[in-house]
């Protein structure tokens, strides 16, 4: 089946094929690029939020960011290429959910250490999550879903970004919370497995904004909900968790960088700020709202804090849950 993705997201992964951020050739030519190793493949809210900043963020360092997409095994082989890498501060990780938090309760043991082999540099953006159905499902509201669902357990199957992506534990969570199972069918990014949706060969998924919200609102998919405090603007229509009856039933999908743990401290001082500054434009906050995401502004220390308090939250609960990797 051939699936129309919105221009925006065409255009992120146009931009995919050229790898470089766009800048001036004088000021490629002075500088050595930094790389930005993001873990899922070009078109999702982690590649789409991580271009939108590092766009503004190379302007203002006035050195090149590239882009370096290295999908699969839910973040594993991103973050273990950055752990490994030169601590120069010209190799950095985009962190999300799975690499730094999720993965250490779903794998006995992993390449690389979440907590000892980064360093925080500064959060980017974050997204809350939408469940969204396949258009010809048959259910208009999250009533609906929890009926067909409990008729049947487990037949209902459910899309994700990835094994320990967020996707994935926060929507075995919320069917736990809403009391039915699901069939978990994971892919190698939320592009593919929104692609997957379209396509009507699964059934839900609990998606990040960035990479559902244009075909929620064309109608090529049906929202039936957010996980967040408050309904989100462009998408008005669509009542939150809370709303339906379902409190503390929220979560994003959240992306940030983080640097080898050896990367000198002048190295990351000087990216917080140009992050920092990126994220103050109001040219790119109007850009992230555009997508579905909100900015992560603060300091490396807050990111870090950040992060922990992340893993205080979802380690436990994906143990309780008994989530593993499929």
């Amino acid at each position: 089946m051939k699936t129309r993705f919105p221009l925006r997201v065409a255009a992120v992964m146009a931009a995919a094929v050229l790898g470089v951020i766009a800048m001036p050739a004088g000021a490629q030519s002075r500088a050595q690029p930094i790389r930005f190793v993001v873990p899922y493949p070009p078109g999702g809210a982690a590649d789409q939020i991580t271009r939108l900043v590092a766009q503004q963020a190379s302007v203002t360092l006035g050195t090149p960011i590239v882009v370096d997409n290295k999908g699969g095994a839910g973040g594993i082989i991103a973050a273990e290429t950055v752990a490994r890498a030169e601590p120069d501060g010209k190799t950095f990780l985009v962190g999300s959910n799975a690499p730094l938090v999720i993965n250490s309760a779903l794998y006995t043991t992993l390449p690389y250490d979440p907590v000892k082999d980064f360093r925080p540099v500064a959060g980017m953006g974050k997204s809350p999550l939408l469940l969204v159905t396949r258009q010809d499902l048959q259910v208009k509201s999250v009533k609906d879903l929890v009926a067909l669902g409990r008729q049947s357990p487990g037949k209902l199957t459910m899309g994700s970004a990835s094994s320990g992506n967020i996707t994935h534990l926060a929507g075995e969570y919320a069917a736990s919370q809403l009391g039915f199972k699901v069939t978990h069918v994971p892919f190698a990014g939320s592009a593919p497995a929104i692609i997957s949706l379209l396509g009507k060969n699964i059934d839900l998924m609990f998606d990040a904004l960035p990479s559902s919200m244009q075909q929620a609102k064309s109608g090529k998919l049906h929202a039936l909900a957010i996980l967040d405090r408050s309904r989100f603007p462009l998408l008005p229509d669509v009542p939150t968790m809370q709303e339906l009856g379902y409190p503390g039933l929220e979560a994003s999908a959240w992306f940030g960088v983080v640097a080898p743990a050896r990367t000198p401290d002048a190295a990351i001082a000087g990216l917080n700020r140009a992050i920092n500054d990126a994220l103050k434009q109001a040219d790119l906050q109007d850009k992230l709202h555009a997508i579905g995401a909100q900015p992560m502004p603060g300091s490396a220390e807050a990111f870090g804090q950040f992060v922990r308090d992340e893993r205080a939250r979802w380690i436990p609960l994906a143990k309780t849950l008994g989530v593993k990797a499929d």
